[in-house]
């Protein structure tokens, strides 16, 4: 590292915060550093030495300091630039998540599409046909042929069908060409191993 301290205007700190690295940037190799040196710590605080930092800070030996981790005495320099430790964390990632997931609880509301759900797959169709219903069921053989039949027992054309399995449970989402019925919805409903029926007009 000497050759580094002596030559570089820049020194970039990503090593992980062990017994050896503590204070692995003391006075010592600040002092071999080139005058106006800059510090990026995107390590762990304690990788630089507090007291050293803020020194060569103020001495004008360290132009500035990056860091993620700052101290209470490091804040209070105007040369040390502080920024989120999460870089999610900033309020422009949060109003953009919070937007993101408004507008999936939309679409799911509004179309039954299922976007980054924890314990149902990922199901996602442009809407086709007159109607749409959704089927969230146990993941389990015959299922998909049970539903199928019922709605062709309505005498019921499918334009569209989309089935997905995460784990225990599945998602079908089915477009049909003309109205489901009540007598449909509830023998789909009625099934064994159907949780739920969502009908979307």
């Amino acid at each position: 590292p000497t050759e580094i301290y002596r030559n570089c205007d820049y020194i970039s700190l990503h090593v992980p915060l062990k017994e050896d690295t503590y204070d692995y940037i003391d006075k010592a190799a600040i002092d071999m550093m080139k005058l106006g040196v800059t510090i990026i710590n995107y390590a762990r605080g304690p990788v630089v030495n507090n007291e050293a930092i803020v020194e060569g800070l103020k001495s004008g030996k360290v132009r500035y300091y990056l860091t993620d981790f700052p101290t209470k005495e490091q804040l209070a320099l105007e040369n040390v630039l502080a920024t989120p430790h999460l870089g999610a964390g900033t309020p422009e990632a949060d109003e953009n998540c919070a937007v993101m997931a408004a507008n999936q609880l939309i679409d799911f509301l509004e179309n039954g599409n299922i976007t980054n759900s924890v314990n149902y797959p990922d199901v996602t169709s442009p809407r086709t046909g007159e109607c749409r219903i959704t089927i969230c069921h146990y993941n389990k053989r015959g299922m998909l042929g049970a539903i199928t039949n019922l709605i062709s027992d309505a005498q019921i054309n499918i334009a569209n069908l989309v089935n997905r399995s995460k784990g225990v449970y599945a998602y079908t989402m089915i477009d049909l060409d003309s109205d489901a019925l009540e007598p449909l919805i509830s023998g789909l409903r009625a099934l064994d191993g159907v949780i739920r029926v969502t009908r979307f007009d």
